[in-house]
C-alpha cells in the first residue's frame, strides 16, 4: 500500500475513533480498537513510511491513549454502580436476617 494510502488510513481511524470517543459509545470504540489493531499490524512488515505516515500513527497513537483512559474511567464508573447494587443487596439480606432473628414477626 502507498505511504498515502496509509496516512488516509489512519486518518480515517482517527476520526472514526475521535467521533465514538465523544459519543462516549464503547461498542464502536471496540470495533474500531480491532481495525486498529489490524492496521498496525499491516503498517510493521512495511519499509517505514513518510514523515507524514509516522505522524499520523502517532496522533492516533495519543488519541488512543485518551481513549483507553475513558474507557477505564467508564469502567469505574460501572463497578461503583455494581458495587451499589450490591450494598442494595446486603440491605435485603440484613432484611431477612433481622426477620429470622424475630421469628419472622
Amino acid at each position: 500500500m502507498p505511504p498515502e494510502a496509509d496516512r488516509q488510513l489512519l486518518l480515517r481511524l482517527h476520526g472514526q475513533l475521535a467521533a465514538a470517543l465523544e459519543r462516549q459509545d464503547w461498542e464502536d470504540m471496540a470495533g474500531i480498537d480491532l481495525a486498529i489493531r489490524d492496521c498496525l499490524q499491516a503498517l510493521v512488515g512495511r519499509i517505514p513510511g513518510s514523515d507524514e505516515v509516522r505522524h499520523a500513527r502517532r496522533q492516533l497513537q495519543q488519541l488512543h491513549g485518551q481513549a483507553r483512559a475513558a474507557c477505564a474511567d467508564e469502567c469505574e464508573r460501572l463497578r461503583r454502580v455494581l458495587l451499589t447494587h450490591l450494598e442494595y443487596a446486603e440491605g435485603r439480606s440484613a432484611y431477612t436476617r433481622v426477620d429470622l432473628f424475630q421469628g419472622g414477626r
